[in-house]
């Protein structure tokens, strides 16, 4: 634990082994799983929390862990599981409580993750991973006001957050507020510059305010990752927009190959639209590759951007 709080991995795991080696149970264990994991070893810590909840009674902190783990390690079925065990022992397990609001948002099941959300900031009101998933959660549920609300209080308790304040500019921009929505998002970009989806929201929000630096921006996020076809697919429209057809079509084309890898009927859908209007303006496409990573019967779905917001902007 000494060489843990010393940031000194390798002599941690070392030490953490020969206690389980000589009978540490449950607590050598888990600092042990948990050293690996903070090492980048999630393979071996899911083989040493499978150990442990072989060998030993765990509590609750361990079993929030360990399921955790199995979420982000894309076992949802056992990460259920453990994370169940864990609230039936201690229902105040804040952790378990948010990896499984996690999952139910995941499923769509907002009213359930929303239980499970308000019952892990009972227990920790200051908590701002759940007041963050608290206000997606919202969201979802187009509770645009309590949204903001919920994350605004995140960026408040956390203000080096970048995800905090990330998901406070998407909100703001679905809010139709893009000044107040490229300030959080300018500020997310500072503490974290490699995340490509938040210089893209900050391309979105620069091209709402009419600014001519929305290019460049959509450009940097094309950078960060060209494999990307949300990014692929927002950079055609911006195109597009912008009246350069040619390039439009070009980045279309990208986005199609890039979608025959995935199965998103959105983006696909929301593609086959803007061939539509690209064909429209007299653009000449080559289209037989992409109609085949097409579904002609999706259908998009309908957008908050189409309500009516009042603007902060002056």
């Amino acid at each position: 634990m000494c060489a843990e709080n010393l940031d000194d991995l390798s002599h941690g795991i070392e030490w953490a082994k020969a206690s389980v080696q000589a009978g540490g149970g449950e607590r050598a264990g888990a600092l042990l799983a948990k050293l690996l994991k903070e090492n980048g070893d999630e393979e071996d810590a899911l083989a040493v929390y499978d150990d442990v909840l072989a060998l030993n009674a765990c509590g609750a902190d361990t079993l929030a862990a360990a399921g955790a783990l199995r979420l982000r390690c894309g076992d949802p079925r056992r990460a259920f599981q453990l994370l169940g065990e864990a609230l039936s022992q201690q229902p105040t397990q804040h952790a378990a409580a948010l990896a499984l609001a996690a999952m139910m948002l995941q499923h769509k099941d907002v009213d359930a993750s929303l239980a499970r959300l308000k019952a892990a900031l009972t227990a920790h009101p200051t908590c701002v991973a759940a007041h963050t998933d608290l206000g997606l959660a919202l969201l979802s549920k187009k509770k645009y006001v309590a949204a903001l609300t919920c994350l605004q209080r995140a960026v408040w308790a956390a203000p080096l957050s970048a995800r905090a304040a990330h998901d406070l500019g998407l909100v703001l921009l679905i809010c139709k507020r893009p000044a107040s929505a490229f300030n959080r998002l300018a500020a997310a970009a500072a503490l974290q510059p490699s995340q490509p989806y938040t210089v893209l929201l900050i391309a979105i929000a620069l091209e709402r305010l009419e600014d001519p630096r929305a290019d460049a921006a959509y450009a940097k996020a094309v950078s960060l990752d060209p494999e990307d076809a949300l990014i692929r697919l927002n950079n055609a429209a911006r195109h597009a927009r912008a009246g350069r057809c040619t390039e439009a079509a070009q980045e279309a084309v990208l986005t199609a190959q890039l979608l025959r890898r995935e199965n998103n009927l959105q983006l696909a859908a929301s593609l086959a639209l803007l061939m539509s209007l690209l064909r429209e303006a007299g653009v000449e496409l080559s289209t037989d590759a992409i109609e085949n990573t097409l579904n002609p019967t999706t259908t998009t779905t309908s957008s908050p951007d189409n309500e009516d917001f009042a603007a902060d902007e002056v």
